[in-house]
């Protein structure tokens, strides 16, 4: 749904709440299976029984730019065949470009999906819903790196769409929790390192409400929440094959390699900051000594004085005396 849940033991039984669904599930699967499309806004589920072969192999490498380094997306269509029609195409018509990664909650998920300044037909085409696709058992439970579409009932996903941490196993119960994605391996450091410190969305923390950001945009995000981060572009690349989308897999630029040589930069004016601040101290002592001496100085002096003072008045009176 649009406002997933966030994975703790009171809230675990709200995954279970459209499991009687079962049976509409079933049909779903049947009429998928004997290659009857599915109705998904506009978008067929499946091709005719004599081209099933061929739309179940198509693949598609969606690489993006984002504030936090390179993302890269390798989408199934046999996962999840109505999925993979509607996020591919949002991705090919610049929908998620330049949109924020609203909600990111730490070993649960990363979720987005709401477009900025599009055209009205764009729009509308992102708002349309489409139908759920059969389960796949076989992928489950979530692993890190799934991609899946939100929702807030049966049929009811739209553009936004979430990527699973490590700890979403309990994702996957509701109808349109499919995955038809995966995060490519060389790129998951970049999705984990995803401005998280604004919490949850409300109640479960102080993250981004979706109603303002449909009506303020970016603005919202930019004035509120600075610190999200969000993407850049995207580009799709749609194959035949498995074999042709693990080559192209291959070619994904590696983050861990670019951090590393980030690191190496920024490392040197850290070391350069603490020997200031430690030649900073080293200052302060030195001006805190001459002080010191100072006043030994001045108190020994004092004592002079007066020990002078003393000698002079007792040897007067030793003096009357005699």
């Amino acid at each position: 749904m649009n406002d997933l849940q966030p994975q703790n033991d009171e809230q675990d039984d709200a995954f279970d709440e459209y499991s009687d669904q079962g049976a509409e599930m079933a049909d779903d699967v049947q009429r998928f299976n004997q290659g009857t499309d599915l109705d998904d806004g506009g978008a067929s589920a499946s091709g005719a029984e004599d081209n099933t072969a061929t739309a179940s192999s198509e693949h598609a490498i969606v690489t993006c730019s984002t504030s936090a380094g390179p993302l890269v997306m390798h989408f199934h269509k046999d996962w999840s065949p109505n999925g993979f029609e509607r996020a591919t195409s949002l991705f090919e018509k610049g929908y998620y470009d330049r949109s924020h990664f609203f909600r990111v909650v730490p070993h649960f998920l990363v979720q987005f999906g709401i477009g900025y300044n599009q055209p009205q037909e764009i729009t509308e085409f992102a708002d349309a819903s489409i139908r759920d696709d059969p389960k796949r058992v076989d992928l489950m439970p979530f692993k890190e790196g799934y991609v899946s579409f939100a929702g807030s009932g049966p049929n009811s996903r739209t553009s936004q769409l979430f990527i699973a941490y490590d700890r979403a196993q309990s994702l996957g119960n509701s109808p349109w929790e499919t995955p038809f994605g995966e995060v490519v391996e060389g790129t998951i450091d970049t999705v984990r390192e995803f401005y998280s410190e604004y919490g949850d969305m409300p109640p479960w923390g102080k993250g981004p409400q979706q109603g303002p950001i449909r009506n303020r945009g970016s603005s919202y995000i930019e004035t509120d929440f600075p610190k999200l981060d969000k993407f850049d572009t995207c580009q799709v690349k749609r194959v035949a094959s498995l074999a042709v989308a693990m080559e192209v897999d291959h070619d994904v630029p590696h983050p861990k390699k670019q951090e590393v040589k980030s690191a190496e930069v920024k490392e040197q004016p850290l070391k350069k900051e603490a020997r200031n601040v430690r030649v900073v101290d080293a200052t302060a002592e030195k001006q805190e000594i001459p002080a010191l001496l100072l006043m030994v100085l001045l108190a020994v002096v004092v004592l002079v004085i007066l020990g002078v003072g003393f000698a002079k008045r007792r040897k007067r009176k030793v003096e009357k005396s005699v």
